[in-house]
């Protein structure tokens, strides 16, 4: 009798799809974050996954398991250019059936990359193009980049907008962000905040504030700073701890001598339990200048804290404003430090804010998303067989 061969589709499924994650840098921050946990939730689904960077960490440092393809920590000419033949030769020895580019800078690397036809690009959007502000040259440049991919996950509708304006007819999905909750949900906040309050030497009564992300210019963690100073002038007491390391570690330490509050913020640095500074501080801020959808927002209402953040990208749909946290105005601290102050006074809602959060945020898990990812590889596969 004889043997039928088993439908492609079949096959994949059986035996996985190899699947090539590229990240800009070498170091646990968001989109490194999602990266290495997709990847292993993909993995679970019986894929084949790979995460490389394209240069070190800003410091100059790596992570394990996420090894850089050129070895240097600067993003520039070099960078793409010896990222683009490093990845080249990757693929052409250990070819891949989807490379899944997260962020701009892996997608220019992508996008220059030769590849088998057989191969699916995705771009993952992380952030906004400012288009409206771009010239014809970088135009035109970030177009032929938007044509070198099968599918696009775009994490706001505004991403979606702004890949037609540049041309691109493909598949545009909108797929959030998403964190693996484990380490989050298993948060007891009344140890958090003893062992954290204990660490950085602060009595349990007085209010404490948080700050979580890389100190970069788009994260602007120096209005943090002059969010507590406001949050003084109000007349209420408050610490700020900060945790986080980046090229503004000296802007921030400026801002806060020049608000005079060395004794009422602590900079902890690079922290690899980020689980502790939510689950012990009373409120987390995010002050960043843009974003998608924060990882920071998904991270702390997994351990149950309150955040009170800038209208940014799609925050609204991680952060239900006035029952999980506050939303305000872009880039008013003076409004965010007005929120804080009324939070702060009012401990019940704080408390009813900290119950609401988790639920908030269950279907922002690594779990949930791998499936959405998967089934867009092999409709993206399957369309390339027709």
């Amino acid at each position: 009798m004889a043997i039928e061969a088993e439908p492609t589709a079949a096959l994949e499924a059986k035996n996985g799809l190899r699947i090539l994650h590229v990240v800009t840098r070498s170091h646990r921050r968001g989109a490194e974050v999602f990266a290495l946990e997709l990847a292993l939730a993909s993995d679970a689904l019986g894929d084949h996954n790979e995460v490389v960077a394209i240069t070190r960490a800003t410091d100059g440092g790596e992570t394990a398991g996420l090894p850089p393809l050129v070895p240097t920590n600067r993003l520039g000419i070099r960078a793409f250019v010896q990222g683009t033949w490093s990845l080249h030769r990757l693929l052409k020895h250990d070819p891949a059936d989807v490379v899944l580019a997260h962020g701009g800078w892996a997608a220019i690397v992508v996008a220059a990359t030769g590849s088998s036809t057989s191969t699916v690009r995705i771009w993952q959007r992380i952030l906004g193009l400012p288009l409206e502000q771009w010239g014809r040259t970088r135009l035109a440049i970030w177009a032929m980049i938007a044509r070198r991919f099968d599918g696009v996950v775009a994490l706001t509708p505004d991403m979606e907008t702004e890949m037609r304006e540049l041309g691109y007819a493909g598949p545009v999905w909108a797929i959030g962000n998403a964190r693996e909750p484990g380490r989050f949900a298993a948060v007891d906040r009344t140890v958090a905040a003893a062992t954290l309050r204990q660490q950085i030497g602060i009595s349990e009564d007085l209010p404490l504030l948080g700050f979580v992300g890389h100190l970069v210019d788009q994260k602007h963690p120096e209005m943090a700073v002059d969010v507590l100073a406001e949050v003084h002038r109000q007349g209420q007491p408050a610490h700020l701890v900060m945790a986080g390391d980046g090229p503004r570690w000296t802007a921030v330490l400026a801002r806060i001598k020049a608000h005079g509050l060395e004794d009422s913020v602590t900079l902890l640095g690079h922290r690899d339990d980020p689980e502790t500074i939510f689950g012990g501080v009373n409120l987390v801020l995010i002050t960043s200048r843009a974003e998608g959808i924060p990882g920071v927002a998904i991270e702390a209402q997994m351990t149950g804290c309150p955040v009170l953040t800038f209208r940014l990208g799609a925050i609204e749909d991680v952060v239900e404003d006035g029952v999980t946290g506050v939303i305000v105005p872009r880039g008013d601290s003076l409004a965010m430090a007005s929120a804080a102050v009324e939070l702060m006074r009012d401990r019940d809602r704080l408390h009813a804010m900290s119950l609401a959060a988790t639920p908030r945020v269950s279907g922002f898990t690594t779990a949930i998303t791998a499936t959405l990812y998967a089934s867009r590889y092999h409709e993206l596969r399957s369309a390339r067989r027709r």
